[in-house]
């Protein structure tokens, strides 16, 4: 009995490495057709999708911050500090509406300090 094993042993190991080199390639075509599939999706485009338009107020105002007695920026109605996440899963927004607050702030701020 010894010896039919000893005999089944190398055709045994030659069906399994045959079996995971099958497995493997198998593995490599899907990965391969994964990242065609993605390199073919614009994540900007899909991003800008439900995204509303980027037109943000042009004072600090009609933001409706304003700077306090310390020099701190705040929400005019709730004192509250500045929220990035205005709008929730709508990151590229939230940053553009930041930097429209950032170009204001700098403006308001250089103005004050020239006089």
């Amino acid at each position: 009995m010894l010896s039919h094993l000893c005999a089944a042993t190398p055709a045994l190991y030659i069906l399994w490495i045959t079996m995971a080199k099958i497995a493997g390639q198998e593995d490599r075509e899907k990965t391969t057709a994964l990242k065609d599939l993605l390199s073919r999706i614009d994540l900007d485009e899909l991003m800008k999708k439900d995204e509303p338009p980027f037109t943000f107020p042009k004072t600090l105002e009609e933001f409706e911050y304003a700077f306090n007695e310390y020099g701190q920026l705040r929400h005019i109605k709730t004192g509250e500090h500045f929220v990035f996440n205005a709008r929730e899963d709508l990151h590229r927004w939230n940053q553009k509406r930041y930097e429209a607050l950032g170009e204001v702030t700098s403006s308001c701020v250089f103005s004050k300090a020239l006089f």
